[in-house]
């Protein structure tokens, strides 16, 4: 690993050269573990990467890239032929197809240390290191089957090949590896068009003086252009207008707002920033004081303008690249689709504690240190007080639990939101389709799903499985209300999702006597009060994405 921008490899610095690559390289060996410790616990997939791995499972290769996807999913080429060569190789199971995310985990700890290294002095390098390995959503996305892991991954490496462009002189060898990493690198990320775009424009800005240098600074930037230009047109070609318009309501809040009193009342970009450091969000760092982390951030980046501007520049220019696109409503600024940018604020962060601690230092080293410590320890508190491994709707516990207290003559209605993940793992515990009922999906009018249940009266035994429920329809509560309402509650189990920062909802299995005929005289599915909303809020309706992935049995 090189030295940083600053750093003498000689004398005393010399050791202390040595001291930092030590400390960086025990950070990644412990971020590497916490990865694993993700990635091993192979917990179930849940409805968003059902609903991506189904269409790596059930496509044969050849369509699986060159075909639209479904279930409204978007990933890029690179990342479908990995994944897809990955279940071919080791079979259809959750380890497979976690495994590439999982390896861009890991590839892109060692990227990011090389890079920290090179781009910030010492106690600098040290501090990002820190951040990015105890990050909790880097650690979560690298054990799943969506390509947020692989975004992170080709974003370091991207800064990496520009670093190198401008910090050495360029050969037509160096040119020529740098040119096709790039282009081959692009396809396995879509925001990786924003990243060499940005980084493009960086090195025709910082071009070397040498003429055989900006020679072969173009060769570079033609065939970085040329690939990242038919990966969009591709990209385009490969979504249908139903799902472009789908993703647009979905993602409408990472859009620069229409009007200037909406972009006041949603303090766009500033809100997404401040719940990319917060919470809220799968992407969110989930730190204690996120306002004061983007600031720090802020002063980071001016701290490394003064030091090394091609440094800065790199950093700064995908963050503009990607507010752009967002203002040209071309990409979503927000949550998960920008965790690609969290490498190059964490730099900056690591910079404004190198810098804070210089200055302290000059009054008292030990007060330096611990200024530098108690800054960072709020950005590894998430970890320490939600260590991993994380969930998010862990089927898997419930269906072991139904295996074993299954009984014959026992009846199973699936709420929609579970329809997929029982469609995946209840035939790994011995339940055919036909044990089942999958429930129709019925926002805005939840009087259908008790009518639903109404064909169950009469019956003692009656398993009820819930997970993906939205709050804002209150959907799983009227289900209940009239559950016990009109039965008796027998047994239940609930496996909560857990994360950093956020709280997922979880699966929840009840199991109701449908027997009694007193209560199921007191009301009806027609009669009993609801308290969920009886309008679809835009964005959230039946008719698109996983919503649709299994039929109701029920039409």
């Amino acid at each position: 690993m090189e030295p940083g921008p600053n750093l003498n490899p000689t004398g005393t610095q010399s050791i202390t050269r040595r001291v930092v690559v030590g400390l960086v390289l025990v950070l990644v060996a412990a971020g590497a573990a916490l990865r694993i410790w993700q990635y091993t616990t192979d917990t179930s997939l849940w409805l968003d990467e059902i609903s991506l791995a189904k269409g790596i499972l059930d496509l044969d290769l050849l369509r699986l890239i060159t075909s639209r996807l479904p279930y409204d999913q978007v990933a890029p080429k690179g990342f479908l032929l990995i994944e897809k060569l990955a279940v071919l190789s080791l079979g259809g199971n959750d380890y497979a197809l976690r495994l590439f995310p999982f390896v861009c985990s890991l590839i892109s700890l060692a990227a990011f240390a090389r890079l920290a290294i090179r781009m910030l002095d010492g106690a600098g390098a040290v501090a990002a290191m820190l951040l990015f390995a105890a990050a909790a959503p880097l650690i979560a996305f690298g054990s799943v089957v969506k390509q947020y892991s692989t975004d992170v991954c080709i974003a370091v490496l991207l800064w990496s090949l520009a670093y190198e462009a401008v910090s050495r002189p360029l050969t037509a060898s160096r040119a020529g590896l740098i040119a096709l990493s790039g282009a081959t690198l692009v396809w396995f990320s879509q925001p990786g068009v924003l990243m060499l775009t940005a980084t493009g424009a960086c090195l025709l800005w910082l071009a070397p003086a040498q003429v055989n240098g900006r020679r072969h600074l173009g060769v570079i930037l033609v065939v970085w252009a040329t690939s990242a230009l038919v990966m969009t047109v591709v990209s385009f070609a490969s979504i249908s207008h139903a799902t472009r318009e789908y993703l647009r309501r979905f993602w409408l809040a990472g859009f620069q707002p229409d009007s200037l009193s909406s972009e006041l009342d949603s303090l766009w970009p500033l809100n997404q920033i401040k719940h990319l450091f917060g919470i809220g969000g799968q992407a969110s760092l989930a730190y204690p004081f996120p306002i004061v982390y983007a600031v720090i951030c802020a002063i980071g980046l001016g701290v490394l303008w003064r030091r090394n501007r091609k440094v800065a520049a790199l950093l700064i220019a995908p963050l503009i690249v990607t507010l752009g696109a967002a203002v040209a409503r071309q990409y979503p600024f927000t949550d998960r689709l920008i965790v690609f940018l969290v490498p190059a604020f964490l730099v900056a962060i690591g910079a404004a504690i190198d810098a804070l601690y210089r200055l302290c230092a000059r009054i008292s080293k030990p007060l330096g240190a611990v200024i530098a410590v108690v800054v960072l320890a709020q950005g590894v508190l998430p970890i320490a007080v939600s260590p991993p491994p994380y969930r998010t709707e862990n089927v898997k516990p419930v269906f072991s639990y139904l295996q074993a207290r299954w009984q014959t003559g026992d009846s199973l209605y699936v709420y929609y939101g579970a329809a997929p993940a029982a469609a995946l793992y209840a035939a790994r515990y011995g339940f055919s389709r036909g044990d089942f009922a999958v429930g129709g999906c019925h926002r805005g009018d939840s009087r259908s799903y008790l009518r639903e249940l109404d064909t169950f009266r009469g019956r003692p035994r009656v398993w009820i499985l819930i997970t993906h429920s939205l709050p804002r329809y209150r959907e799983a509560q009227d289900v209940l209300s009239y559950l016990d309402a009109i039965g008796t509650r027998k047994e239940e189990m609930a496996v909560q999702s857990y994360s950093a920062g956020r709280s997922p909802r979880p699966v929840e299995l009840y199991r109701y006597d449908l027997s009694d005929a007193a209560r199921l005289a007191s009301t009806t599915a027609d009669i009993f009060p609801l308290t969920g909303p009886s309008v679809v809020l835009e964005g959230l309706g039946c008719d698109a994405a996983a919503q649709a992935m299994i039929p109701s049995d029920f039409q």
